[in-house]
């Protein structure tokens, strides 16, 4: 509770090496998780230093279902740019919804960069389609749904609700 600066460690040995304590991995397995660290609170251990780097937001990834190759990757532009790095909402894609009616064709809630829709052809990811509201999206969640058999994608927007879609291709 309060300002106290903190961070977490993995794997667990090395989080005792910062304290120089022993570490058995065997006996912390058997435990029942309430043993606690040999470590006194108030312990100083070694000196650690922390940076951050930007490397991007998250992304969308393809693999062959034979052998699990990478094929491809997407991201939106801003994803990968320094600038949108802070102030432009979560760039990143939370949910993936494939279409029922066209599976090489899918839905992506990609929270501040909004609805985005792929296709997916011989092993690469093309962007066909793509929405933001004016006032900007936060998209949570996404899910296709069939209504007098034509398809739609539902996505929740955590600041203004629901949203329904209807996905029409560029002739």
């Amino acid at each position: 509770e309060g300002n106290i600066p903190t961070f977490g460690v993995a794997p667990r040995e090395q989080g005792f090496g910062i304290f120089n304590a022993p570490y058995d991995d065997a006996a912390c397995l058997a435990g029942d998780g309430s043993a606690v660290a040999p470590i006194a609170v108030g312990t100083a251990g070694d000196t650690l230093t922390f940076s951050s780097y930007f490397d991007g937001w998250g992304y969308v990834r393809l693999f062959d279902a034979t052998d699990m190759t990478e094929l491809d990757t997407y991201a939106i532009p801003e994803a990968h740019d320094p600038r949108f790095a802070r102030g432009f909402g979560d760039l990143s894609v939370h949910e993936v919804a494939v279409s029922q009616e066209t599976p090489d064709l899918a839905y992506l809630s990609y929270y501040s960069g909004g609805l985005r829709v792929i296709e997916v052809g011989t092993g690469e990811i093309q962007e066909v389609g793509a929405f933001i509201d004016e006032s900007g999206n936060n998209f949570w969640g996404v899910e296709t749904f069939l209504q007098d058999d034509v398809e739609y994608a539902a996505l929740s927007d955590r600041d203004f609700g629901l949203y329904i879609f209807r996905y029409t291709p560029a002739p």
